[in-house]
């Protein structure tokens, strides 16, 4: 089975009015803080802090919603029910789903940053 999309390119350069270097700006500072957020992320599925990981898989999920990334925003949001539904069992899996997606857009956006956008 395929993977869907990382993310829609265009719909997000119109989230940004085509203002590609603003997307670029907040592309490279979700890059940078994307780790520090699956560590907080990773933490708090380890130690069963729901509302901690409440809170970090909702800005998580607001970050890639920037970037139109449909998946990692679902598994944010997937993590994020789980942890308010206090439904342990669900958070190791939640999590390593959410790791994979950050890992996915991650790395689309280092290509754009160091590529250029595909025309």
């Amino acid at each position: 089975m395929e993977s869907p999309p990382v993310m829609d390119l265009a719909a997000a350069l119109d989230r940004f009015d085509g203002d590609q270097d603003l997307f670029l700006t907040l592309a490279g500072l979700f890059v940078e803080r994307s780790a520090q957020a699956l560590t907080a992320i990773q933490l708090a599925v380890t130690s069963q802090d729901l509302p901690a990981l409440v809170k970090e898989a909702h800005k998580l999920k607001g970050s890639a919603m920037e970037f139109c990334a449909r998946p990692c925003v679902a598994a944010a949001a997937a993590l994020e029910e789980s942890a308010r539904k206090a439904a342990v069992q669900d958070l190791a899996a939640g999590g390593e789903r959410v790791c994979a997606e950050v890992d996915r857009l991650t790395a689309a956006l280092v290509e754009i940053m160091e590529k250029g956008f595909p025309s």
